[in-house]
């Protein structure tokens, strides 16, 4: 047995097994290469696309007068092009809770828009599956699996250019099926192997921390401080004095560093006489932001330190950035998007492949495999489809809104599997049922957006606010789309299998 043949078996199990969650997380991760864009489509107020005239001291002072608590820290983020508001998150000291708001730019002061998930659900989602250490675990794990299936791949496609550019939807389902696989596969080679090994080494740290769990006697902060070069000052454990102006020391930062954008900026410890002030540098034009830190004396304004990160740490924030599309604007964006959308389709290419294989040999335990596909391959969009839904119908004013919100998403993943449990001995039927609701939902929300909200479609347009508009015009093109696939399906009645006589084809 030479390499390309042992490397088939490994190829079809290592793909194979974790096929369904590395569909969950490539198509979390292809959703939130615009979040932002969909944190401000799920919030209504900023549809408007005004710019907010609040300032650092306005958000501190709403801190100040609603937030009784002593904090151990808070941090800010001004408004920027992808998202025109003033964010304000805390710490609670002795918690470890953090509280997170966004405010209305309409106001002069700042005034919290409604709680919603928005796009960071997705985000999460991508790179922890919302279960916080043991999910970021297993979508580790995932991502070696990933790496292994894609360099196997690579090896028993011998015929890898020809396979580019070969499409052939109307031959028998397993050829057509092989062919997608292919086709994708190779369309999206470089980006799956490159955003998988970035995906699992951001997070080496965390996956292998021995080193500096023993290097470091157990205190991690220490290890990520020194790594950062980040600056600390012990609390004094005394009154804090008049803070200094949050303004002005952004003022000044951006003056030391020649115009330069400026990104989170935090106090830590504001309620002792030892708080300071750090200020982030933001550069969204390069690969990974430099992390280049201020740190101030929150009450004198003096400059304390100038942290600016080691060649290592840039190295690793070169890395995040790539995986996490923090450069090149919306072109770079769009083709994340699309490169994303192709990884989604070689997995279910390739596990109608391995089903089509399968189906002549009578074995039952097919149509649970189908269910758990249909569950997952078109109960993830469906579902998120719902949480935009949610997102609408649900009223401002309701008590822990983003909870509700997440509680739509979970209740109509279920429903969408329990459906497909329900149809699992008709496939095809199912499909088609479940692309014209997705139909339906895609469509149905410009048009719910038009009638809850002042940002709708025709809007966006007429001002040139693309960034919201693309959001709609993304759902159109997904309904319409859907529609058209459910139609094909209609058109062209599923052909009997016959026991043992299943068509075969080569893998490569």
């Amino acid at each position: 047995m030479n390499l390309r043949q042992s490397m088939v078996g490994l190829h079809t199990w290592g793909g194979l097994l974790p096929s369904w969650l590395l569909y969950v997380i490539i198509f979390a991760g292809t959703v939130a290469c615009f979040d932002k864009e969909l944190n401000r489509w799920m919030r209504p107020a900023l549809h408007e696309g005004v710019v907010s005239t609040q300032g650092a001291d306005d958000v501190r002072d709403w801190l100040q007068r609603n937030v009784s608590e002593e904090l151990h820290a808070f941090w800010m983020h001004g408004p920027t092009a992808r998202e025109p508001y003033w964010r304000l998150g805390w710490e609670v000291d002795g918690t470890e809770t953090f509280h997170n708001v966004a405010f209305d730019p309409r106001g002069a002061r700042p005034d919290p828009m409604p709680e919603t998930l928005g796009g960071d659900f997705f985000f999460k989602l991508h790179y922890n599956l919302h279960a916080g250490d043991v999910g970021m675990y297993i979508v580790g794990l995932a991502g070696m699996f990933m790496l292994v299936a894609l360099v196997s791949g690579l090896i028993i496609h011998r015929r890898i250019f020809k396979d580019f550019f070969t499409l052939r939807p109307k031959a028998n389902g397993q050829r057509a099926w092989l062919d997608a696989h292919n086709l994708f596969g190779v369309v999206g080679f470089p980006f799956h192997l490159i955003l998988a090994y970035t995906g699992v080494a951001i997070f080496v740290a965390s996956y292998m921390p021995a080193a500096a769990q023993v290097n470091y006697s157990g205190n991690v902060m220490q290890y990520f401080g020194e790594v950062m070069g980040s600056y600390h000052r012990e609390e004094l454990h005394q009154p804090a004095a008049a803070p200094r102006s949050l303004d002005a020391l952004i003022a000044e930062s951006r003056r030391l560093w020649d115009g330069a954008e400026v990104g989170w900026v935090s106090v830590h410890h504001p309620d002792d006489a030892s708080a300071v002030v750090d200020v982030r540098r933001r550069d969204g034009s390069r690969i990974g932001t430099p992390q280049d830190t201020l740190t101030y004396d929150a009450t004198t304004g003096e400059l304390l330190n100038r942290q600016e990160a080691s060649t290592g740490y840039r190295a690793y924030l070169w890395l995040a950035g790539l995986h996490m599309a923090q450069f090149g604007g919306s072109l770079v964006r769009l083709l994340y998007l699309l490169m994303g959308l192709c990884g989604c389709a070689m997995l279910v290419g390739g596990l109608q492949v391995w089903l089509a294989k399968r189906e002549g040999r009578g074995d039952r335990s097919l149509v649970w495999v189908r269910a758990l596909n249909a569950s997952v391959f078109a109960g993830l969009p469906l579902a998120s489809l719902a949480l935009l839904w949610g997102n609408r119908l649900i009223p401002a004013t309701f008590s822990e809104r983003a909870i509700a919100e997440g509680w739509v998403f979970v209740g109509a993943w279920l429903l969408m599997a329990l459906w497909a449990v329900l149809e699992r001995r008709n496939a095809r039927r199912l499909l088609r049922h479940q692309l014209l609701l997705g139909a339906v939902l895609a469509l149905g929300l410009p048009l719910l957006n038009g009638l809850t909200a002042d940002g709708h479609l025709l809007a966006g347009l007429a001002r040139g606010d693309w960034a919201l508009a693309s959001v709609d015009l993304f759902l159109i093109a997904a309904g319409l789309i859907c529609l058209a696939c459910a139609r094909r399906f209609r058109a062209a009645p599923a052909r009997a299998v016959v026991p043992g006589r299943a068509n075969r084809v080569r893998e490569a």
